[in-house]
């Protein structure tokens, strides 16, 4: 820290000596930096313009914001189980919002409880449907 200070302080003093002496060295001016700093702050045409983050990601909506939720809708059900467990996807793996996989949740309880699903394996007619969620790792 000392040395930064020193190094800044001895910068300074050259500056300041080589703006006094510049007119008397053999008739040219020598540059320094204190006399063209004033110059580059008065530009407004270096300022970085201002614009969105582009790498900001899209913000992701619910898959189910406009769809109703019904526990005897098995095939839509179906795509929030897993297939190998009957374990119901997580809210990480399904991109829901808060409310829907709690309807999601509730209607799967209710379905496998009336009948209309199996707890333990998915219904293999809907094995070859496409995934809704974005799932990398099956159970």
């Amino acid at each position: 820290m000392f040395v930064v200070r020193g190094c800044r302080f001895a910068h300074h003093v050259l500056s300041q000596h080589t703006a006094k002496h510049s007119t008397t060295v053999t008739g040219h001016f020598v540059r320094s930096l204190s006399s063209t700093a004033p110059e580059i702050r008065k530009s407004e045409a270096d300022m970085p313009i201002k614009m969105e983050n582009p790498f900001k990601e899209p913000e992701k909506g619910c898959i189910l914001s406009n769809i109703t939720v019904d526990y005897k809708n098995v095939q839509l059900l179906s795509q929030f189980v897993s297939p190998h467990t009957g374990r119901i996807y997580g809210r990480h793996i399904t991109g829901l919002c808060g409310r829907k996989q709690k309807e999601i949740s509730k209607a799967i309880k209710k379905a496998q409880h009336m009948g209309f699903m199996s707890v333990t394996l998915k219904d293999p007619t809907f094995l070859r449907d496409p995934n809704i969620c974005n799932i990398k790792h099956p159970e």
